[in-house]
């Protein structure tokens, strides 16, 4: 299990939470998908947490050179590594292999332009692509973001979809910070228990 013994509160951090449940869906390696690779902190964290291969997309060319560079850094930059600038909505046409773990972390690039961000169209398409490549006992981990203009639509229309997974081949949990004031960011579980048929748009 990939633990961090610095966390001493785990749920302090919403991403770290996250993260948290992923690492545990890749314990024995796996292949894995960063939806949204911003600046690399997902990445990096996945094949920290054990993946052997991760595909990150992002529609960002900044994204993807922040993403390669801080792999760099870190050492991890390989050819397992597949970052792919393309909206995450069309993971389906690059990756043709059962996955792990799927990371969504929506909202906007960090230090960059507020004015492209995820959108509920887009998202809900690519979880749904998402959940075609999605491997029994995998996990499906997205962070939401409503404090931003749009992000609270994209929030309902995520849960919307979540909320009418078939619960005899999906396990959902919804968790947000109840007590935390200017718009939290909240987590979405959704793991695969057996094998379902997800229709295509």
């Amino acid at each position: 299990m990939c633990y961090n013994k610095s966390m001493k509160n785990l749920i302090r951090s919403t991403t770290q939470l996250a993260m948290h449940f992923v690492s545990l869906y890749l314990r024995d390696g796996g292949t894995a998908i960063d939806a949204t690779c911003g600046n690399g902190n997902d990445t990096i964290a996945l094949l920290r947490s054990g993946a052997k291969e991760i595909y990150a997309f992002d529609i960002q060319q900044a994204a993807i050179e922040r993403t390669k560079d801080a792999l760099i850094k870190e050492g991890l930059y390989s050819d397992q590594v597949h970052l792919i600038q393309d909206s995450h909505e069309y993971m389906g046409a690059y990756i043709k292999k059962k996955v792990q773990a799927v990371v969504f972390n929506l909202g906007y690039l960090p230090a960059a332009s507020k004015e492209i961000a995820t959108c509920g169209e887009t998202t809900v398409k690519a979880v749904k692509a998402a959940l075609r490549l999605l491997a029994v006992n995998g996990l499906i981990c997205i962070t939401m973001y409503s404090g931003h203009p749009g992000g609270e639509e994209e929030k309902q229309q995520v849960l919307e979809l979540a909320r009418n997974l078939d619960q005899q081949a999906y396990h959902v949990a919804y968790i947000n910070m109840l007590n935390q004031r200017n718009h939290p960011p909240e987590i979405l579980l959704i793991s695969l228990k057996r094998g379902v048929e997800i229709e295509k748009d």
